[in-house]
């Protein structure tokens, strides 16, 4: 009887070591969506919100993953409408990156027909928290503060960054925070050669954050009757 019981005993310290770990419930679920036509073919993968405790900003999000996606689509099938000169082919792969409660969905577009391909990064940045809001670029940081490191990082480092290109970062530029350093994606040819492909670069996020402004709050009514 004590050998079975330490026999069992060991058996479930083995079960225990190999079962994956559990994971936290996820706010989201990845979506697939493939198409393929004689004219083009898609295939996309995109994440879906479904647990986030703010609704409207929940609908908010998924309502700027579809809406890209849907621009993305009718620009394909109007380019197979207006030339036959091929098939198009459209992938769109998507990264959910947080930090403490900053989200960023970075969505990339590899669109090719032939022996020409064009890559192009977008972001949906969000605050999961007390703000719960949309946060577009031009809202964490001061942009002529990015620019001027930007410059300074492409001046560094002329083998990998051409300032040809580059006039100043887009407002729309796609982005994420990762351990507390600001992280901007380019566009495929937008910094540098095509075989950089879509290149990252990372900042310093305290040398350009954006100062959270203090919000005068309204004073509290007056009443008779306190």
């Amino acid at each position: 009887m004590v050998k079975r019981l330490i026999l069992l005993v060991i058996i479930g310290v083995i079960v225990l070591q190999q079962a994956p770990s559990v994971h936290s419930e996820s706010l989201f679920q990845i979506k697939r969506k493939d198409q393929v036509t004689q004219d083009w073919e898609i295939h996309v993968d995109y994440p879906i919100f479904d647990q986030l405790k703010n609704k409207e900003l929940q609908n908010k999000v998924n309502h700027s993953i579809t809406s890209k996606l849907d621009r993305q689509f009718d620009m394909v099938q109007r380019g197979a409408d207006e030339t036959h000169n091929g098939p198009i082919l459209y992938y769109e792969e998507s990264d959910v990156y947080m930090e403490k409660d900053f989200y960023s969905v970075v969505m990339t577009s590899h669109v090719s027909r032939n022996d020409q391909n064009h890559s192009s990064v977008s972001s949906i940045n969000f605050e999961n928290g007390k703000r719960s809001e949309l946060l577009p670029l031009t809202e964490v940081v001061y942009m002529d503060e990015l620019n001027k490191e930007v410059n300074r990082i492409m001046a560094q480092d002329v083998e990998t960054y051409s300032s040809d290109t580059f006039d100043k970062v887009r407002e729309d530029t796609a982005f994420y925070i990762e351990d507390n350093h600001l992280v901007l994606i380019f566009n495929k040819f937008e910094v540098a050669a095509g075989v950089q492909g879509t290149p990252q670069m990372q900042i310093p996020l305290d040398a350009v954050k954006r100062v959270e402004e203090d919000v005068p709050k309204a004073p509290l009514p007056s009443s008779k009757y306190l």
